[in-house]
């Protein structure tokens, strides 16, 4: 039970880094984004968008394995206070404590995480629209110049 403790730990670690591996490769991403042509502007944004998907599940998922590393924890703790007979008030709560630690480590990044997609997921909107002014500019232009003609 010890080892599939660990192992959620591990998991949650896991998601952790590789979600904020993805935070720092869009924030870089938006230092770059393209202003001239439209169609750069449209590759760049399907580019953007991909590993999104990743900090809304982990967003999602995080506090479910936090809750898991809680019930593992608890489980352990009460096999462990069975097995010393010991049923101090104290030892009770410092287990049940230490179990608790999955929990809030799990809502903490589903917090984190969470803010970094809707962050993300409004630039990308806001992109969007600029993109969308710009090609009707463009079309205006052209049917401007065509009237004229």
């Amino acid at each position: 039970m010890q080892t599939v403790k660990i192992a959620v730990f591990i998991l949650m670690f896991l998601v952790f880094f590789y979600g904020n591996y993805i935070v720092f490769l869009k924030l870089l991403s938006l230092r770059r984004k393209p202003n001239t042509e439209p169609m750069d502007l449209v590759r760049w944004l399907l580019d953007f968008k991909k590993g999104l998907w990743f900090l809304d599940f982990s967003a999602t998922t995080s506090p479910l394995l936090g809750l898991l590393g809680t019930v593992i924890g608890l489980i352990i703790a009460f096999v462990e206070l069975g097995r010393k007979g010991v049923a101090g008030a104290g030892e009770i709560s410092s287990a049940i404590g230490l179990a608790l630690v999955a929990t809030a480590v799990g809502i903490a990044m589903s917090l984190w995480f969470y803010l970094w997609y809707k962050f993300f997921i409004s630039k990308h909107h806001q992109i969007k629209e600029e993109l969308k002014i710009k090609l009707l500019e463009e079309e205006y232009e052209e049917t401007k110049t065509f009237v004229n003609a």
